[in-house]
């Protein structure tokens, strides 16, 4: 029960930094001036002279290691306690919903794993090309240059859709590791866990979709 807390917890705050990423790149849509600086405060300015220079983005993803690493760490045991306890011929069998939820949220992180790795070298450290000159490389033109491409929309469609299912069977399964969930309220969870899926996704590909039909230039 303590790993399972300790995964829900972990989750919990990888969904707080979802939307407040998401909410991030909906500055798009205010032009190339406030997209920079707030690129630009994330990474420098942010919080000082109580942090000092560029310390936020080092503190963040630091801890964005930290969580990574427990949350999978947590998963991977789980899930190999959850195995071994299904050989046992007496082991409760799980309901449909759970037994769906569990195999979900294991595909989608090994999805999420491959499509995080490419996401970081795509956009934090530009190693995969974007589609534009070196010199035209602030974050603003980077988006421009990746989403102008239908491919990458796409690609990034995918991407984001597994994030939103990843995070509607976590916000639901949290919220049961926590003993949170009541038999009363299951079916409301599991609706408003839906639903934050569905804003997470919306958030996030409303950018790249302005700009492949011409909103966002």
């Amino acid at each position: 029960m303590f790993v399972k807390q300790l995964m829900a917890i972990s989750g919990i705050f990888f969904v707080l930094f979802v939307i407040v990423h998401a909410y991030g790149n909906l500055k798009m849509f205010f032009g190339q001036e406030a997209y920079d600086r707030y690129a630009e405060w994330l990474k420098g300015d942010a919080f000082y002279p109580l942090l000092p220079e560029g310390g936020l983005i080092v503190i963040f993803r630091i801890a964005m290691i930290l969580l990574a690493v427990l949350h999978i760490a947590s998963a991977f045991y789980t899930w190999n306690v959850s195995r071994k306890a299904r050989a046992d011929r007496y082991t409760v069998k799980k309901n449909v919903t759970d037994a769906y939820a569990a195999r979900t949220m294991r595909v989608s992180a090994v999805i999420l794993l491959f499509l995080i790795t490419f996401h970081i070298l795509h956009f934090t450290t530009a190693t995969i090309p974007a589609g534009f000159e070196a010199s035209e490389m602030s974050p603003y033109m980077r988006m421009i240059g990746a989403f102008s491409n239908p491919a990458l929309v796409v690609l990034y469609a995918v991407f984001v859709g597994t994030v939103a299912l990843h995070i509607g069977h976590g916000t639901w399964s949290a919220l049961q590791s926590m003993g949170w969930l009541r038999r009363n309220t299951q079916n409301v969870m599991v609706v408003i866990s839906g639903i934050v899926a569905a804003i997470v996704f919306v958030m996030f590909m409303a950018p790249p979709i302005g700009i492949a039909v011409g909103m966002i230039s």
